[in-house]
């Protein structure tokens, strides 16, 4: 399974890092390419654009810093929704609102995207060591097969349906 990550800052970096290490093949993009030097060294596959990451990847996922990068990238036009395949797998960690992700949900649903989050509690202390909280939310059989694929990041909690992984965070 290839691992598409979209966001490279302090959080993603290192939880890229993480990934390979635990012997992923990662896909990555972010605005600013300098960003990722450090991951392709350790053998991450850098595209210039999220439709060929889509080509590339089972499951995508994104960490950036808010709703509407979050919108933009995945729904916007030429968006990655518009180039993932029926059956992918796309998963937001980045912390939004529970309707936000629930919408996500439904427009990867008309197009035969499976949609998950995992909003992260943590630091970037954690993402380095690994230590992170996913707070999953989706569908129970979604989660249980993206748990192991997350658990080089940290902790994976499912929390139930789309849009409690965000919810148990603002609790």
């Amino acid at each position: 399974m290839k691992i598409g990550f979209i966001g490279l800052g302090r959080m993603g970096n290192p939880m890229v890092v993480n990934l390979l290490a635990a012997g992923s093949k990662v896909v990555i993009h972010d605005l600013v390419r300098e960003e990722a030097s450090n991951l392709e060294l350790q053998g991450a596959k850098w595209v210039d654009t999220v439709q060929e990451m889509a080509q590339l990847c089972d499951v995508v996922i994104t960490c950036l810093p808010g709703q509407q990068q979050v919108e933009s990238l995945v729904l916007g036009e030429n968006g990655l929704f518009s180039h993932l395949a029926k059956g992918a797998i796309y998963i937001d960690m980045s912390t939004t609102s529970a309707a936000a992700i629930r919408h996500l949900g439904e427009e990867g649903a008309k197009r035969g995207v499976r949609v998950m989050e995992a909003p992260l509690e943590g630091r970037i202390a954690n993402a380095r060591e690994a230590s992170l909280i996913m707070h999953a939310g989706g569908d129970d059989e979604l989660v249980g097969e993206m748990e192991a694929t997350l658990q080089p990041l940290g902790e994976v909690r499912n929390e139930g349906a789309l849009g409690c992984g965000n919810n148990s965070l603002a609790a």
